[in-house]
């Protein structure tokens, strides 16, 4: 590196740091002498092994009965200003077996919902065949599909989740995936 670009990019440096320095020095003066600093909500996250079930109908490959598990984490909330409820799913070890074809659906989401003591919400999840699979094998409809999964969880006044949530395999979209 020349001494020219090395001066240059020292310069920069230093005009990005004092500006952010001048920025967080006017944030704090803007703050009215009885405000709190907003604080994240405390408490450990609530995590989950939810069971899958439920039944799907597809065009090609038929009704496929899923059996597997969500895991389902739930932070302390509500943890953005807004207000919203922050859900993240993975489903891991989804299978939905049908006449003569299988299929594994995996993936995960993350939801920001509005706060209520019920939250009901759908995720959408790509389904592939299993493995092995050898070519002319039904299962090879699988691939491009999507399981449409309706989750139940049910919260205290605090944002705490009560009882255990649901996941159900309710069918899906005829689209591919993305």
């Amino acid at each position: 590196m020349s001494v020219s670009r090395i001066a240059r990019w020292a310069v920069t440096v230093a005009a990005v740091a004092a500006a952010a320095v001048a920025g967080s020095a006017g944030a704090a003066s803007a703050a009215k002498p009885g405000d709190k600093p907003s604080e994240p909500p405390t408490g450990p996250v609530s995590r989950f092994e939810v069971p899958l079930t439920g039944q799907a109908t597809f065009a090609d490959l038929g009704t496929l009965t899923f059996a597997g598990k969500v895991l389902l984490a739930v932070p302390p909330n509500p943890i953005s200003p807004q207000g919203f409820q922050i859900i993240h799913t993975r489903l891991v070890d989804g299978l939905g077996t049908g006449t003569e074809v299988s299929c594994a659906a995996r993936g995960s989401q993350h939801f920001r919902l509005a706060s209520a003591s019920t939250l009901e919400f759908t995720g959408t999840y790509n389904m592939v065949p299993p493995n092995p699979i050898q070519p002319g094998d039904p299962a090879e409809a699988c691939w491009g599909k999507r399981l449409d999964v309706e989750f139940t969880v049910n919260l205290d006044a605090a944002g705490n989740v009560v009882g255990l949530p649901t996941a159900v395999a309710v069918g899906s979209p005829e689209q591919p995936q993305p």
